[in-house]
């Protein structure tokens, strides 16, 4: 038997699932015991310094001192972006979840969403961002890159979220401590760099100074 209301919720279950992230906050998470934790302030030669006992992603030798401003995941997302405008006027609801038209317009969302706009303005700015790991390029020094994105499972456990909510994260030093799902601040400068992998397209680049352990921002 067709249930009829099953094609607009696998849909939307999908669309509210990798669109709400840009919503999310990670301001209850609990801090990650995984690094020692520095003041976003550290200078380089702190943060280098910290690097050499594997705690955090050092600065590059030579690269200046950067003060870091604090990006929420919302910035990263161009103001009006509706990833599900093409599909509102669609009469989802007398389709299967089966059927080829569902499977069509599942994968035509899947391609909106990797080719997700990004905010232009963004681009060189020295930024601070908290997000959860998921690692890309490990070796027996530790991780290289990772992606950051905003909330737990995406990447792993869920699929991918949009483009502009996954941070491509290349580190100056590799990180000994790092695992999936830790939840980190990465620190460094950010491009606009629309990157496929294995784990899903990540729109922004970012160059990493140093990552540490999350920690709730004061109140």
């Amino acid at each position: 038997m067709r249930h009829p209301q099953r094609g607009l919720s696998a849909l939307a279950a999908m669309a509210s699932r990798l669109v709400a992230c840009a919503g999310l906050v990670l301001g209850s998470l609990a801090p990650s015991s995984a690094f020692a934790a520095k003041p976003a302030s550290a200078t380089a030669t702190g943060a280098a310094a910290s690097a050499s006992s594997g705690a955090t992603a050092g600065v590059t030798a030579g690269t200046p001192a950067l003060s870091y401003r604090e990006l929420t995941w919302s910035q990263l997302v161009p103001p009006g972006w509706d990833p599900m405008k093409r599909f509102r006027d669609l009469n989802l609801g007398r389709m299967s979840d089966n059927s080829p038209r569902m499977a069509a317009l599942m994968a035509d969302l899947r391609d909106e969403l990797d080719n997700a706009p990004l905010v232009e303005a963004l681009q060189d700015d020295a930024v601070r961002l908290p997000g959860y790991v998921v690692p890309l390029q490990t070796d027996k020094d530790g991780v290289r890159e990772f992606l950051l994105v905003p909330y737990f499972g995406a990447c792993i456990h869920m699929p991918p979220p949009p483009a502009n909510q996954i941070v491509l994260v290349k580190l100056a030093q590799p990180a000994k401590q790092l695992r999936a799902m830790d939840t980190v601040w990465a620190s460094g400068v950010l491009r606009l760099d629309r990157q496929p992998s294995d784990m899903g397209v990540s729109g922004y680049r970012l160059d990493a100074a140093r990552v540490e352990a999350y920690r709730s921002p004061p109140r």
